[in-house]
């Protein structure tokens, strides 16, 4: 089977993606829960992941120049076009199984993105409610320069 190599290095890559899948879904659940420490040791885990994906995609880009023998236009489907018989099966079934988990991931990262945007404008709404900027005054001297941004103004009085 002349595609053997390239058929193994796609069915890593599905793999590892399939696996990155799984940790958005788990990353979900930790921004629900908020729970950052785990989070944190779950974006280590990702970015880990993202690495291998990258390395899978390396030989995957290789294989696929040696099955085409061609250094451009390495897709999967031109790979579909080319192979014959079982090859050409396997390699559109993994396609349509990448289409699925793509889809699945990004609709996932979607929603991660949307949460994490939720929480990072609680945290800016519950700064600006402790830390409340100063009213600028409708008068001012006109020697004395306005700053850019108002100070901000504690509600806990450290000199007490």
């Amino acid at each position: 089977m002349p595609a053997e190599k390239l058929i193994s290095s796609l069915e890593r890559l599905l793999q590892l993606n399939t696996e990155l899948y799984e940790m958005a879904l788990e990353k979900t659940d930790l921004l629900k829960k908020d729970r950052a420490d785990d989070l944190k040791n779950l974006l280590l885990r990702e970015q880990a992941a993202v690495r291998s994906i990258q390395e899978a995609e390396a030989g995957r880009i290789q294989y696929a120049a040696e099955f085409l023998q061609r250094e451009h236009d390495l897709t999967l489907t031109d790979c579909i076009n080319k192979a014959k018989g079982a090859e050409k099966v396997k390699l559109t079934s993994l396609l349509g199984e990448f289409t699925d988990v793509m889809s699945k991931l990004k609709t996932a990262n979607q929603l991660n993105h949307q949460l994490s945007q939720q929480a990072l404008q609680f945290v800016r709404m519950t700064m600006d409610m402790l830390l409340p900027r100063e009213q600028t005054p409708n008068y001012s001297r006109p020697t004395v320069q306005k700053e850019t941004e108002p100070k901000r103004r504690s509600l806990f009085d450290s000199k007490a």
